[in-house]
């Protein structure tokens, strides 16, 4: 009804409350079961502009898969000159690239053949911060696990193995 008088915004986009700062009513409610009298007053809230779950999950996924894989190629721009394109010596670099690589990419898969999201939207504003979460812890973590001059776990491949 709202979104026939205002169609610049779309249902995703409106939360409709009773209190301006309480919780949304939600889609399911009927005015008459609703806990007001014989008159009431509704709130009207933009929820601003909406991604969909799929392209969240897809869009926060893929970032961490590919950055990680610039770090482990050694790119000329990130590391100095003489470690360009080079591959490290350690096991337990490659081993965590690997798990890193296989991690994002299961979540991936989920992402398109499993899961079923109950509402279909989340503001571009969280995506964008999950983003920067997601892809800001990766790339920390690929510079010092990926940097030449790292070195690997003090008792080698043992205590690598009693971690796995």
């Amino acid at each position: 009804m709202f979104h026939k008088s205002y169609p610049q915004w779309y249902p995703a986009r409106q939360s409709i409350r009773l209190d301006p700062k309480g919780k949304c009513v939600r889609d399911e409610e009927v005015l008459q079961t609703l806990p007001v009298g014989t008159t009431a007053t509704f709130y009207f809230k933009d929820l601003g502009p909406q991604v969909g779950w799929t392209a969240v999950f897809l869009t926060e996924y893929a970032g961490p898969l590919f950055i990680y894989l610039l770090f482990y190629s050694r790119l000329p721009f990130i590391y100095e000159e003489e470690y360009d394109f080079t591959t490290s010596p350690h096991t337990v670099v490659h081993l965590a690239g690997f798990c890193h690589s296989f991690h994002y990419v299961k979540r991936l898969i989920e992402t398109l053949f499993v899961h079923r999201f109950s509402h279909g939207t989340m503001p571009l504003r969280n995506t964008i911060k999950n983003c920067f979460y997601y892809w800001g812890f990766t790339a920390w973590l690929a510079y010092f696990i990926n940097h030449p001059l790292y070195t690997p776990p003090l008792y080698g491949d043992q205590q690598v193995n009693v971690a796995l």
